[in-house]
C-alpha cells in the first residue's frame, strides 16, 4: 500500500506541476506583454489570429473589470508610460495581495469588490467610477477595455434591487444554467452589459478591448455579459429562459416586469464600428501548454477545450473514458467496439462540435501501449452543477469527487493494471464560494472514505464536496484539495487525466 500511496503522491505533484504550468501561460502580464506594442503615436495589437493598428491622437484611458484586469492594467501601463492618463479597474477583493503588488508611482486605481464572486454594493459604486472615467473622455481619445472572468459581478450597475438581481442570479445558477444563459438575463438587468457600456463612451472616441475568455467558445457577447459588443439576444429570450426552469414565481417581481420590458441594445453602427474587440487569451492556451509540458514524460492528449453540461454527465464521460483506454491500452489495440460507441456517445453529450476525436485518441493510446508509456490526457470547459443540496463546494471538486465515484464501478481487473488520477481546477484559482480551485479524484478514494466513516454518494447527494474533502484530510505532503489562492487569471477549467501502466 505505501509502494502505491507513493506512485499516487508523485502523480499528485505532477498533476499540479501540469495545471501551474497552464496557468502560467495565460499570466495577464504575459499575454498583454506579448500582445500589445505602442511607439507614441500608434497602438498595435496582434492578437494571435490578426494584427491591428490604431493611430493615438489624443490621451489613452483604461477601464477593467474581471479577476485577471489588474496585471493586465500593469502591463499596459508599462507599454504606454505617460501616455496613460488614467486607469480604474474593479478587482475580486484579495487581488492587490497578489505578487503583482502596486508601484507607488503607478496610475492603476485598483477597486476590490466582488467577495466569493457575487456581485455587491462594492461592485456598484466601482462601476459607477468606471463610468466616471469613460465620461472623461475628448475627441480622439483612445480607451482600453480590459475584460477578464469574473467581470459580470464586478461590473455592476442593475436596473432593479441588486438584492433582487443577486437572487434571480443564485436561482438559475443552482438550477443549473450555463454561463450564456445567466448572462442573457444579466444583460437584461444592466445599463453597462450587453454593450450597454458603450453608450456612455462620445462617438468620437475609439474603443479597443483586450479579453481573456472564461467562456467556452470565446463568444463576445457573454464573455463579461458582452459589456463592449452589439446585444442580438431576441428581447423575450431572458423570460424565456427564467421560464425554461419554471422560475418565474421564484423570481423578484421587479425581475420579472424588466424582463418583460427588455428591449436588447444594439446601438447605431456607426458607434460600434469605433469599437474593436481582441480575444487575448483563452483556455486554448492554457491547455497547449499543459500538453507541451506532460509531453516531456507521457503520450499528452489534448481533448477538448469546450466541456459543458451538468458534471454528472461530464463526469459519466470521463468514466467511459478510462474504461476505453484502458481496455484499449491493455488489449495492444484492440478493444470492443460497444466501449467505443458507449465513449463517442457519451461525449458528443458535453463537448462541443459534436464530441471529442476518438480516431485521434485512439491512434495515441496505441503509441502509448506500443512503448510502454503512460497517457495525460487534457480537457477544458466549465461544466455546470444543479445544486439540491445545503453542502459546501464548487464544480471542480464535486466533479473530481464523481469521477472517483464512477471509477468506482468500473470492472476491478481493469482498473487494477493502471494507476488512474483525475484532477480538476479552475484557472482562477477559487472554485465556487471556498478556498480550494479543485481536487483529485482515482479509484482508491472512496474506499479510503469509507474506513474513516465518509460515504462519499451523501456528500455528492448534498453537494457537500469541500465538506467531504476536507474531512477525509489524511495529513499528507499532498492532499486531495488544492488550495492555491487567487491566480489573478481566469480561463475556465482545467482537467488533467494521468493513465498509465502500474
Amino acid at each position: 500500500m505505501s509502494l502505491e500511496y507513493d506512485r499516487l503522491a508523485d502523480m499528485k505533484r505532477y498533476a499540479v506541476k501540469i495545471f501551474e504550468e497552464c496557468v502560467k501561460s495565460v499570466s495577464p502580464r504575459t499575454i498583454v506583454k506579448n500582445t500589445v506594442r505602442f511607439d507614441s503615436k500608434k497602438l498595435y495589437v496582434d492578437d494571435g489570429s490578426s494584427s491591428s493598428t490604431y493611430t493615438v491622437p489624443g490621451d489613452v484611458y483604461a477601464i477593467g473589470f474581471g479577476k485577471a484586469v489588474l496585471d493586465m492594467a500593469l502591463e499596459l501601463e508599462n507599454v504606454l508610460g505617460d501616455r496613460l492618463k488614467e486607469v480604474a479597474v474593479s478587482v475580486p477583493f484579495g487581488t492587490r495581495r497578489l505578487p503583482s503588488s502596486l508601484d507607488k508611482k503607478s496610475r492603476v486605481c485598483v477597486m476590490e469588490a466582488a467577495r466569493n464572486n457575487v456581485p455587491d454594493r462594492q461592485s456598484v459604486e466601482n462601476t459607477d467610477r468606471i463610468a466616471g472615467t469613460v465620461s472623461r473622455l475628448s475627441v480622439g481619445d483612445l480607451l482600453v477595455v480590459l475584460i477578464s472572468g469574473g467581470g459580470s459581478a464586478l461590473l455592476c450597475s442593475p436596473t432593479v434591487p441588486l438584492g433582487d438581481k443577486i437572487l434571480a442570479t443564485k436561482l438559475l445558477s443552482s438550477a443549473g444554467a450555463s454561463i450564456e444563459q445567466l448572462n442573457v438575463v444579466r444583460k437584461a438587468l444592466s445599463r453597462v452589459k450587453g454593450g450597454r457600456l458603450i453608450g456612455l463612451v462620445r462617438e468620437e472616441c475609439t474603443v479597443v478591448s483586450l479579453i481573456l475568455s472564461d467562456v467556452v467558445g470565446d463568444p463576445l457577447t457573454a464573455i463579461a455579459s458582452g459589456p463592449t459588443v452589439p446585444n442580438d439576444d431576441p428581447d423575450r429570450l431572458p423570460v424565456e429562459i427564467v421560464d425554461g426552469f419554471g422560475l418565474r414565481n421564484a423570481m423578484p417581481e421587479t425581475v420579472v416586469d424588466a424582463l418583460l420590458r427588455n428591449v436588447s441594445f444594439t446601438g447605431s453602427a456607426a458607434r460600434f464600428d469605433r469599437v474593436h474587440n481582441h480575444v487575448i487569451g483563452n483556455n486554448a492556451i492554457a491547455l497547449r501548454a499543459g500538453v507541451q509540458y506532460a509531453g516531456r514524460h507521457f503520450e499528452a492528449v489534448l481533448l477538448t477545450t469546450s466541456l459543458r453540461g451538468d458534471v454528472a454527465l461530464v463526469s459519466a464521460f470521463y468514466s467511459d473514458l478510462v474504461a476505453y483506454v484502458c481496455d484499449l491500452y491493455a488489449g495492444g489495440g484492440a478493444t470492443d467496439v460497444n466501449r467505443k460507441d458507449q465513449l463517442k456517445t457519451a461525449s458528443s453529450s458535453v463537448v462541443g462540435g459534436g464530441g471529442v476525436d476518438v480516431e485521434h485518441l485512439t491512434k495515441c493510446v496505441v503509441e502509448a501501449s506500443t512503448k510502454g508509456h503512460g497517457l495525460c490526457l487534457l480537457s477544458g470547459g466549465e461544466p455546470t452543477v444543479v445544486v439540491r443540496g445545503s453542502g459546501l463546494g464548487g464544480r471542480n471538486q464535486e466533479l473530481a469527487l464523481r469521477v472517483a465515484l464512477d471509477l468506482t464501478r468500473l470492472q476491478d481487473d481493469l482498473l487494477c493494471r493502471f494507476d488512474v488520477l483525475f484532477f480538476s481546477g479552475g484557472t482562477d484559482g477559487m472554485d465556487g464560494p471556498t478556498d480550494a480551485c479543485g481536487a483529485f479524484g482515482y479509484p482508491a478514494l472512496v474506499d479510503v472514505a469509507l474506513s474513516r466513516g465518509l460515504d462519499a454518494s451523501r456528500f455528492v447527494d448534498n453537494n457537500d464536496s469541500y465538506g467531504f474533502y476536507s474531512s477525509l484530510d489524511l495529513g499528507r505532503d499532498v492532499g486531495d484539495l488544492l488550495k492555491i489562492g487567487h491566480t489573478g487569471t481566469n480561463v475556465m477549467d482545467v482537467h488533467v487525466l494521468i493513465i498509465k501502466p502500474k
